[in-house]
């Protein structure tokens, strides 16, 4: 599994070189940090918190990758006041409760909500074999029920191990809940194959009437599937962060065939070194009703090379080909943001919005919040850490943000906040 964000931390440099690049001057958005995660003694609500979720009532419930009681992770819900102006954080479910983390252990991966506001999720390792699991968290009126859906195994693992992409549904771009009756799928990073134990796999989670797991693709040629996206007529769209023709990962969808199989088709293949068109994709992609596709890559751009730390937005029209619509660090200090590791979400007029882990202050460099026009006009939204202070206000945003209905966004910092262990932060216009 790729170290992503943590490795990339050590390593980040100001690759970059200026160019001249469509952008806006950053807009007037003001930030509140709504909760700083610290997993000090007497202080273990979490470290490095992960994914956002927000509910009809404007509750915020997320992971932790580390910290908690047991220092595995943690589930928590943020509830606001009557107000909104301040939040109070509430820890539903501590990891590793169990001996050898059988309940598994480090959650990663975007949540999920049913419509009885069940969550669901998925831990990295832990479980029967420490590869490993999908679960569920219900209310129950005094707490919450914890319940496994599926351990992965370790070795010579048909069904995949290590799942870090969380899960997916047919819906959940229009932002309903999860009907609990339509497959549920997911990604992992190991397993599939033989003694070797493979690049991974795509997997369907049936429900109705039990539960059945179902290998829908093992990965051979191409290696760190991201997480998928499935459409209103439930094709299956998602990248690999390596391997393909150029070994650089690739764009592919998946068509049921309403016969229990599947018609895989590759929509693009990324190149390596010096690549303007981007080098490895990751996060959940965008896709709309009219299956047009966008997303990120993690390095490349123009002048950036293959291995330096850029990367673009980029769109695949259903009917065209693939086109770079913004390119990171176009701008001295890579103030406009580099190295995007997450999706990115849209408004209802079609501007998309997004974060990227580093650059966009030219002393820090801890990341950024942006908006991006269709015709790739950014807008750095807000600049993490100016200045190289404390970082207070958060640093190092890896995750997409959520946007509710008065163009509010929220998301998380990985690091920064009053403990320097992550913050869970809102942005309003």
């Amino acid at each position: 599994m790729r170290q992503m964000f943590l490795n990339a931390l050590a390593i980040f440099a100001s690759a970059c070189v200026m160019l001249f690049a469509p952008i806006r001057h950053a807009s007037a958005y003001t930030e509140a940090v709504l909760h700083s995660s610290c997993h000090a003694a007497g202080c273990i609500d979490g470290r490095i918190p992960h994914g956002l979720l927000r509910d009809s009532s404007g509750n915020l419930f997320g992971t932790t990758h580390y910290g908690g009681k047991y220092k595995k992770g943690v589930v928590f819900k943020l509830v606001p006041n009557a107000d909104g102006t301040k939040y109070t954080d509430h820890i539903i479910h501590n990891f590793c409760a169990k001996a050898n983390c059988a309940d598994g252990s480090q959650p990663w991966g975007d949540l999920v909500m049913d419509v009885d506001g069940n969550l669901y999720g998925t831990t990295a390792f832990g479980g029967a074999s420490s590869s490993g699991v999908i679960w569920q968290l219900s209310p129950t009126g005094s707490g919450w029920k914890y319940t496994i859906w599926h351990s992965f195994c370790h070795r010579n693992c048909p069904d995949g191990s290590v799942p870090t992409a969380g899960l997916s549904y047919r819906g959940q771009s229009t932002g309903a809940l999860w009907d609990k009756k339509s497959p549920l799928f997911g990604t992992t990073t190991q397993g599939g194959l033989g003694p070797n134990n493979g690049n991974g796999v795509l997997y369907e989670l049936g429900t109705d009437p039990v539960l059945i797991y179902i290998v829908v693709r093992k990965f051979k040629s191409s290696a760190g599937p991201q997480p998928v996206t499935v459409d209103t007529a439930g094709n299956l769209f998602g990248t690999t962060d390596f391997g393909g023709q150029y070994g650089a990962g690739l764009l592919y969808k998946f068509a049921p065939q309403g016969d229990g199989t599947w018609k895989e088709t590759v929509l693009h293949e990324f190149c390596a070194d010096e690549c303007e068109e981007g080098t490895g994709p990751v996060g959940k992609l965008l896709v709309d009703g009219a299956d047009n596709i966008f997303g990120v890559t993690e390095f490349g751009g123009n002048n950036c090379g293959g291995d330096a730390t850029c990367g673009v937005v980029f769109e695949k029209p259903a009917d065209s080909s693939y086109s770079v619509i913004y390119t990171f660090c176009s701008l001295a200090d890579c103030t406009d943001g580099a190295s995007p590791f997450a999706g990115l979400i849209r408004d209802a007029s079609g501007n998309l919005f997004g974060t990227t882990a580093f650059g966009g202050d030219s002393v820090s460099q801890k990341g950024i919040v942006f908006e991006l026009t269709q015709t790739g006009v950014e807008t750095v939204l807000y600049r993490f850490c100016p200045g190289a202070r404390s970082c207070v206000d958060g640093a190092n945003p890896y995750n997409p943000v959520i946007l509710d209905s008065q163009n509010n966004l929220f998301g998380n910092t990985a690091y920064g906040g009053e403990h320097d262990d992550g913050t869970v932060f809102e942005l309003k216009p």
